[in-house]
């Protein structure tokens, strides 16, 4: 794993003229986006429930979908660069300063 990020400020970097709330938004999105294709990576899509053992749809696939679709609908942010370093694992779980300033 490499450096850590906060992706908030590294969105900004690339969309300046973004409203700062959309962008902490985004963040929030992607972070949760990353979170749960990680665990669909290592689990697969299909897991087994912890108390039937029967096979079920990995809950994460559904979040994921959907952080997914949120953040396709937002081709106003230009995230290419960021994503990249996410899925390099340099990721901040929290936005480093833990506010919402400019």
């Amino acid at each position: 794993m490499g450096e850590v990020i906060d992706i908030s400020s590294e969105l900004l970097k690339d969309n300046p003229k973004a409203p700062r709330i959309m962008v902490e938004i985004f963040a929030d999105s992607l972070r949760i986006y990353s979170e749960a294709a990680q665990n669909v990576r290592k689990h697969g899509a299909i897991v087994f429930h912890p108390r039937t053992g029967s096979p079920i749809e990995n809950p994460y696939l559904r979040v994921m979908n959907s952080q997914s679709k949120f953040i396709q609908s937002n081709p106003k942010i230009n995230a290419d660069r960021v994503f990249s370093m996410i899925r390099e694992g340099n990721i901040s779980r929290e936005p480093v300063n833990g506010d919402l300033q400019s």
